[in-house]
């Protein structure tokens, strides 16, 4: 998920709390983008949804436990609050999902955030009947947790990185779930919006 990267060498809960401070204050042009991709793709309104989340977000400032798996399911409840619309119940399985895996830890070493990341690609990949290739936010998820296993170490950049290449390698693929799919090679040449907004809120994490 995407505050997951959003660490140096290690990531503990203060770390989450400054990545949600990041997108809030960078939250309208991110709207404005998804909200553009969305209408080519979609109805036009995914920029909406996750403004909405990182409002939900924004609300949990100060009240995050230091237990980081928690503070992730903290995060991952607050989502499914915010929003009812199918993206949001995708981040938030994914959030809780990671934030399970991890309970009890107070920090995450590269390993950790692999694991944690692989813990909510598989239970999306359960819940959503997406698969890899299908052109969303879980081909985000894996490239990240793909190259975040390939290095020793993994930082914010290397994770924007990676979801910018994620971006780059299915822009010019057909869309074979959701919405989108009723587009089918009309999607080509188009971002989809979740993998767009893994992107964006990855690189809003950036200081």
């Amino acid at each position: 998920m995407p505050v997951l990267a959003a660490i140096a060498k290690m990531l503990v809960a203060s770390d989450i709390a400054s990545a949600i401070e990041r997108i809030h204050a960078g939250i309208v042009p991110i709207r404005d983008a998804l909200n553009a991709a969305d209408r080519e793709l979609g109805d036009g309104d995914t920029g909406m949804t996750i403004a909405a989340v990182v409002a939900g977000w924004h609300t949990l400032l100060g009240a995050l436990p230091s237990d980081v798996g928690e503070a992730l399911i903290v995060v991952g409840r607050e989502t499914s609050r915010a929003s009812g619309s199918s993206l949001a119940a995708v981040l938030a399985t994914g959030f809780s999902a990671a934030g399970r895996s991890m309970r009890g830890k107070t920090s995450l070493a590269t390993a950790d955030i692999v694991a944690a990341t692989s813990a909510a690609a598989q239970k999306i990949t359960e819940r959503s009947g997406a698969t890899a290739g299908a052109k969303t936010v879980l081909d985000s998820l894996l490239r990240v947790c793909a190259d975040a296993r390939a290095q020793a170490s993994y930082d914010l950049p290397a994770a924007i990185a990676s979801a910018k290449a994620a971006l780059a390698e299915f822009r010019d693929r057909p869309a074979s779930i959701g919405r989108a799919r009723m587009y089918g090679d009309r999607a080509k040449g188009h971002d989809d919006p979740g993998m767009l907004a893994a992107y964006l809120l990855l690189a809003a994490c950036k200081p």
